[in-house]
């Protein structure tokens, strides 16, 4: 008996016990059991949407990723992601493959999870920088029920899995480096800056644009420090410098293959002028509709306004006060301030873009967001402690609705989006030759469906864009005679105007003599023409895609 239990030590137990009285005190914790309803609440919506769209047909996005995994796994194509989506996501998506996994359990894994994981985050990072729980809880649930998040939860999008390692990255920071706890239980917080460089440089490598996790890192560090000796002479900040550097070297030279440098003026668009357009980034989360709709807008508003005059109120004295909350007031307008300032001043997008660019805002939102709530809340409570909790609920259960219930409209509108080119691809992938070539201006969703080399209408008429004439792409088909098949989709822009001309009301295809009037309801299908030589055959129409055989005499 000496023997097999000599390694159990009353350490052993006492760990034990800590661990089971630290997992009783969290439950009994009322602020964390509503978070723990939040959760439920997160992963019951997550799964209800998974269901709905775990078989949807992928986007472009999606495709380039997806095909350049399926090329390095070597499971057919020979798609390389566009310099612009350069990102370790597909080359973890192609272990993914090799293993045996599915679209669904990828995109359960990759962006599901994180997903989950990312309202607990939230919750983690505002109990780490605020004593009032409240904030966590409203932040959590935003977080939860946000039509961003759960849009593109349902996508094969980087964003997502990008957000998750940036939140942790601050979360890793705010509780080992500014708090000066252990991280997770386990490491010692003087390894913070070291970790946060880690997920920081890992962010980056998913979406190039969260590099701005790092930024206003860096920024806050640089505001609040109040002994420079000690961080310069700190021998674990340099080893966070040094790891932050080391990681960023791999990250250029094997992920995007390139320069930061180079990578950085991808972006950079000094020919445009300074535009304010981003700032409706806030509208785009929160204003869906009517007044009612609009309510996480107002109280958005309400919390930028406090937060403000907040830091106007320390503003002399920030690095002197003992009021700590002060400073996650201060990292969250940092990080509004430093986000915007990118797309206003470096970025310099004329038109909005996609309100998923804009992910590194949602923290800093959510906490504008739970202040507003608070402020209203707390007023109120002055005077009536039941009414101040009813007004509470009310406002944030309504904002989460309305939220939902945008979020349910857009995705479930879209799942049907690009079905006519899987549908198109997976039929020429069943009666084509793995020779044979395919045209297509939805190149990537048709390689990774087909699993054939897929060409644009006008590399085949060796032109340099859709701005090119029907004879030069039959020239070109007279030197490419491994091309059997041709599309033309609707729901794909960019052909040529002899191929392809639309509008709400038709759809004409030229070289095919084809008219569809939606309108009087007339169809005018040519079933086969011939130009010399060269003859298209229509085989079928899936959705919004004509299929085309090529055949040569």
């Amino acid at each position: 008996m000496e023997i097999l239990y000599k390694d159990i030590t009353p350490e052993h137990f006492n760990k034990k016990e800590n661990f089971r009285q630290k997992f009783s005190n969290w439950f009994k914790d009322k602020y964390n059991l509503t978070f723990l309803g939040i959760l439920i609440l997160a992963i019951a919506i997550r799964i209800y949407y998974f269901v709905l769209t775990a078989h949807q047909p992928l986007w472009w996005d999606e495709s380039d990723y997806l095909a350049y995994a399926k090329n390095l796994a070597n499971l057919g194509g020979d798609w390389i992601v566009t310099a612009q989506h350069n990102s370790l996501y597909p080359f973890i998506v192609a272990g993914l493959f090799l293993l045996g996994l599915g679209e669904p359990v990828i995109k359960f894994l990759l962006q599901i999870i994180p997903s989950i994981l990312s309202v607990w985050l939230v919750y983690a990072i505002c109990n780490e920088m605020y004593e009032d729980k409240r904030i966590g809880l409203i932040a959590s649930f935003l977080m939860a029920t946000f039509w961003v998040v759960l849009f593109n939860s349902m996508r094969f999008h980087i964003d997502i899995p990008a957000l998750f390692i940036g939140l942790l990255a601050i979360y890793v920071f705010w509780r080992g480096y500014e708090n000066k706890k252990k991280i997770f239980g386990k490491i010692n917080p003087n390894w913070a800056i070291s970790l946060t460089a880690f997920l920081v440089i890992l962010a980056y490598s998913i979406r190039r644009g969260h590099f701005l996790f790092g930024v206003f890192i860096l920024v806050y560090i640089l505001l609040t420090t109040k002994d420079w000796k000690k961080l310069i002479t700190d021998k674990y900040n340099w080893i966070g410098l040094g790891l932050g550097i080391f990681l960023l070297f791999l990250v250029e030279k094997f992920i995007f293959f390139s320069g930061i440098g180079e990578v950085g003026s991808t972006y950079y668009q000094p020919e445009n002028p300074i535009s304010l357009v981003s700032l409706g980034v806030f509208k785009s989360y929160f204003a869906l509709g009517n007044l009612f709709q609009n309510i996480y807008f107002y109280l958005f508003i309400t919390g930028i306004i406090l937060l403000v005059l907040k830091l106007i109120l320390y503003a002399d004295n920030i690095k002197k006060t003992k009021n700590r909350k002060i400073f996650g007031d201060l990292f969250v307008m940092i990080s509004i301030i430093l986000i915007l300032s990118y797309f206003i001043f470096y970025q310099r997008d004329l038109s909005f873009g996609d309100p998923r660019w804009y992910l590194p805002l949602a923290l800093g939102a959510f906490i504008a967001v739970s202040q507003g709530v608070l402020l209203i809340g707390d007023y109120v409570k002055k005077y009536n402690k039941i009414l101040a909790m009813i007004i509470i609920i009310l406002l944030i259960g309504a904002g989460g609705y309305y939220q939902v219930q945008y979020a349910g409209g857009i995705i479930k509108n879209k799942i049907p989006s690009f079905e006519g080119i899987r549908d198109t691809s997976l039929f020429i992938k069943e009666i084509s030759l793995p020779d044979d070539i395919i045209i297509s201006q939805a190149v990537p969703q048709t390689i990774y469906y087909s699993e054939r080399k897929v060409m644009e209408p006008w590399r085949i008429a060796g032109a340099n864009g859709s701005d090119h004439s029907l004879e030069d792409f039959l020239t070109g088909l007279e030197k490419n005679l491994d091309a059997k098949y041709l599309l033309v989709s609707f729901s794909e822009p960019g052909h040529p105007d002899w191929m392809k001309q639309q509008s709400s009301n038709f759809w004409n295809i030229p070289f095919m003599d084809t008219t569809i009037d939606f309108t009087t309801g007339q169809q005018d299908i040519k079933k086969s023409k011939t130009y010399g030589n060269i003859t298209f055959e229509l085989l079928d129409v899936k959705q919004d895609v004509f299929i085309y055989k090529i055949k040569y005499s």
